[in-house]
């Protein structure tokens, strides 16, 4: 596939679905399928979205190789190629994510979702060697993901280094979350021409008035209708309107009514967020894997006022219900 056909595919709303495991840890694959599948019937499509398993909210970055595999092999089933997917993958290793690439290309993925190798503090030149590993031995396109909270010093990936990427013939995306909004629309303005921005947390709006293609939104899992909403808005360049929705529905985190010290940024994982907003609506997945820390019973009382105060909950058509259907 060329780039500029993966490019086509990447666009409106990046589905990241959540991992669903019972409390010894052990995956329910059955209930990933039918959530997937629910989403679908809810007007989810190729026109509108891409699905991403295991990926942060996902805590794809806790599951082991078979659990992996598992999952993708989850997604491609449910997904009968109605529409896009892909897959996390968080490995300091090249080789084991070029691994990884080329079992998603073997089952018909369209993308993976690959995260810079941490730990190690890799230099610029590091960074790009480790997706052009991967690159040159899968098929599969590359969708970088941004997290400067994730990265030694807070760091940002940089004009220079966005611009090597710019040779790497199956590069198509930059998943973008940053500490620095202005860093961000100067990145949109000088290489959107050449690949695509998907928004991450709250740039959204202003991604897409510079050039970005799409937008992450966990509440698309319980409230598909909200987010097809936010997708209509954006491509009818209602920007206003798609503002005022996010600040009024805005439930994280819960800083109006939780201490200080109870709010939690950073961490081993993004597992104990992502599951309480979904069970705070309705969805319950499970435990987080082990071992990150839980919240605070404070903090979770916090939360759920929240969501109960925001008025989200007209939006949310998930009942657990359906994974009885």
């Amino acid at each position: 596939m060329s780039k500029s056909e993966w490019r086509k595919k990447l666009t409106g709303i990046s589905v990241s679905l959540p991992t669903f495991n019972n409390n010894s840890y052990e995956l329910e694959l059955n209930k990933t399928k039918k959530h997937i599948s629910w989403l679908i019937q809810q007007g989810l499509n190729a026109e509108n979205s891409v699905f991403f398993i295991a990926g942060g909210l996902g805590e794809g970055y806790f599951l082991d190789d078979y659990e992996w595999e598992a999952m993708a092999n989850a997604l491609v089933e449910a997904a009968e190629g109605r529409i896009p997917t892909g897959i996390g993958v968080f490995e300091l290793s090249a080789r084991t994510a070029a691994k990884k690439a080329a079992y998603a290309t073997k089952l018909g993925m369209d993308f993976i979702q690959c995260a810079p190798p941490r730990y190690m503090q890799p230099t610029e030149d590091e960074i790009y060697e480790h997706y052009k590993y991967i690159n040159d031995h899968s098929e599969i396109g590359i969708m970088a993901y941004n997290t400067p909270w994730r990265m030694p010093g807070g760091y940002n990936f940089s004009a220079k280094l966005i611009e090597r990427f710019m040779d790497i013939e199956n590069f198509v995306a930059l998943k973008w979350s940053t500490t620095s909004v202005q860093h961000y629309m100067n990145m949109i303005r000088l290489f959107s021409k050449d690949i695509n921005f998907i928004s991450n947390g709250s740039v959204m709006s202003i991604g897409y008035k510079l050039g970005a293609t799409g937008f992450t939104d966990f509440l698309v899992n319980v409230a598909p209708r909200l987010s097809l909403h936010k997708f209509q808005l954006i491509k009818e360049n209602r920007y206003e309107e798609f503002d005022e929705l996010e600040l009024k529905l805005n439930i994280d985190p819960p800083l109006r009514y939780a201490k200080t010290e109870d709010l939690v940024v950073g961490g081993m994982g993004e597992g104990p967020g992502a599951r309480l907003r979904l069970e705070s609506l309705g969805m319950n997945t499970g435990p987080h894997f082990p071992s990150q820390v839980a919240f605070t019973e404070e903090y979770i009382s916090a939360y759920k006022q929240t969501v109960k105060d925001s008025g989200i909950a007209e939006w949310v058509d998930w009942e657990d219900k359906n994974f009885n259907q």
